[in-house]
């Protein structure tokens, strides 16, 4: 199996309904959004088919990724996932399918005082990478785990995405010593597009 890997740039472009890394969802209107939660990126699922070798993904709609991960870009008074394996309330990832016959609305996220929070967004693009290609990616095996297979109940599950920590120009993203953050799904799971039981965990070496 192959891995997708996941290249961000800066840009000035407007990427509504478009992949995005950090920023602000596109959402449905009136799609239940969670805002105890970092928004990480969304994905065009027409975006990464050519590079899904296996037909594991989605090929239509669009994948939306959140976490709790404000801890990790150093605001150390906000929630922390204490469990190496996330409950499903630490992270979420959303799939809708049909993103041509209903309306979107961008949900902007807010401090106390109004003003909005997000990481400036990044333009994505895609291409085919090794298995354990390093970096952000999909798919594939995670580039930074030290044994053969997740421990039970988890043994067998896909990698859906790698996060990788890094620099940006607000801020730094920084999973314990610059490890990664794991976002896992059930294969049965995934090929059946149920993405309501998802875990995640932080690799370091």
């Amino acid at each position: 199996m192959n891995s997708i890997k996941i290249n961000t740039k800066k840009t000035d472009e407007d990427l509504f309904m478009q992949s995005k890394w950090w920023g602000n969802p596109d959402m449905p209107v009136n799609f239940e959004v969670p805002d105890d939660l970092t928004f990480i990126c969304q994905i065009r699922c027409d975006e990464i088919a050519e590079f899904d070798e296996e037909n594991m993904l989605p090929h239509k709609g669009m994948l939306y990724f959140f976490a709790a991960i404000d801890y990790y870009f150093g605001n150390y008074d906000s929630y922390c996932p204490t469990d190496f394996y996330w409950n499903n309330e630490d992270v979420k990832v959303f799939y809708v399918e049909d993103i041509d016959n209903q309306t979107f609305e961008q949900v902007v996220f807010v401090d106390d005082d109004d003003k909005p929070v997000a990481i400036k967004e990044m333009k994505m693009t895609f291409s085919k990478a090794d298995m354990m290609c390093d970096g952000n990616k999909m798919l594939g095996e995670p580039y930074n785990r030290e044994w053969e297979d997740w421990d039970e109940p988890f043994n067998g599950w896909t990698e859906l995405l790698q996060i990788d920590s890094d620099d940006y120009e607000e801020c730094s993203l920084n999973f314990i010593d610059w490890g990664m953050l794991h976002v896992l799904i059930n294969y049965k799971d995934l090929k059946n597009k149920d993405f309501t039981k998802v875990t995640s965990c932080i690799c370091s070496t």
